[in-house]
């Protein structure tokens, strides 16, 4: 199993903004030297959730100091997009990484930005599918262009899409999604998959309805091979050094978070000690691997065990000083990789889960439940 860094810092305020950014393309450099296979990069507006917004803007400033790293988005908001700017930039950052992208999308969630951008929430979804049908026509018009007439975008394109893309017909493309006929379509395009903070069980619930997609498409070897070398799980990581209290020493990083979190996927501003203390105490189940090397390596290991390729590792969270992230990042680096890389797939642990939660379930939160897991939170 491979790691990739993702990116996702948020920022006290705009005398930060700067700092914060110059950490992370630096934690980036680190993360490559120390043998990661790629950046992950997302976007949020507004709240202080995230210091820098715009993936694309940085994934082009990524393009031009690490030249190694995949760079991947975890995801772009697809409905805050137009398509034909979307295909130029994804092909644009294509050219400028040498075929290096992975363009990761998903529909967001969150009020606060849904409200900035001036859009309706409630039609989310039906707005990111129509930008994608629009985007693989442009991907795949060739020179003579094409016209497009939906309910939420409308054009006549004359002459071809510029610049080409590295990778044909298009960059490769990954969903952050969670519904059984959505999961199938992906997995039947030979698309990547990004999965967020559930557990195990729930994950394999929806790597099932994503296999079944590869299957129903009869998908070769090798688009499976690029599809599953391109699809992670995200946790949020801290690896903490011997006889260190992690839950002392990053407990300010985690009610910081939480704080940012709940602002920024809910609109709440004030959380009771109560509600706190229960969303830091999940986040720690669920989202954060925190401790020693050889326990986060177990915590991580029934992921390598269904076949997830790559651990998405959220190292800095929560306004942590940034010596204290490239400490973790070393430490992972150095003694958990290594571990988690020497895990080998259990080729029957899929099947097994998704019988034992019964072969009439429908939904994966449904085979999650009756294998014996609750469904996890969000990110």
């Amino acid at each position: 199993m491979r790691w990739g860094i993702y990116l996702n810092p948020q920022t006290p305020g705009p005398d930060d903004d700067g700092r914060i950014i110059d950490e992370v393309l630096g934690q980036t450099d680190l993360a490559e030297q120390l043998g990661a296979s790629h950046v992950w990069l997302t976007e949020h507006y507004f709240t202080g959730y995230n210091a820098f917004s715009d993936p694309m803007m940085l994934a082009a400033a990524i393009t031009q100091r690490n030249h190694r790293l995949r760079i991947g988005f975890s995801v772009t908001i697809a409905p805050f997009a137009h398509p034909i700017r979307f295909v130029t930039q994804c092909n644009l950052l294509d050219r400028l990484s040498g075929g290096r992208v992975t363009i990761g999308v998903g529909a967001g969630n969150s009020p606060d930005e849904y409200a900035g951008w001036g859009l309706d929430r409630e039609n989310r979804h039906q707005r990111m599918n129509e930008l994608m049908d629009v985007a693989e026509r442009a991907w795949g018009a060739g020179s003579d262009g094409f016209d497009y007439d939906g309910e939420h975008f409308r054009g006549s394109v004359r002459g071809r899409m510029i610049p080409s893309p590295v990778q044909r017909p298009h960059p490769l493309i990954a969903y952050a999604t969670a519904t059984p006929e959505r999961l199938r379509m992906v997995g039947s395009k030979g698309w990547a998959l990004l999965l967020g903070p559930q557990t195990a069980e729930l994950l394999a619930a929806r790597l099932h309805h994503y296999v079944a997609g590869m299957d129903d498409a009869g998908l070769g070897e090798e688009e499976r091979a690029r599809a599953w070398g391109n699809s992670a799980v995200l946790r949020q990581i801290y690896v903490a050094a011997p006889g260190e209290d992690w839950r002392e020493t990053i407990r300010p990083a985690i009610e910081t978070y939480v704080r940012k979190s709940a602002l920024a996927n809910t609109g709440i501003d004030e959380l009771p000690t109560d509600d706190m203390e229960r969303r830091a105490e999940r986040l720690s189940e669920v989202q954060l691997f925190a401790g020693q090397p050889e326990e986060i390596a177990e915590r991580i290991r029934p992921f390598a065990e269904l076949g997830v390729d790559q651990v998405m590792c959220w190292f800095t969270f929560g306004h942590m000083p940034d010596e204290q992230v490239r400490a973790s990042i070393r430490r992972f680096a150095e003694q958990v990789a290594p571990r988690i890389a020497e895990i080998e797939p259990d080729e029957g642990l899929l099947e097994r889960i998704v019988e034992r939660a019964g072969t009439e379930t429908r939904t994966a939160a449904q085979i999650a439940q009756r294998a014996g897991a609750r469904p996890g939170g969000r990110g």
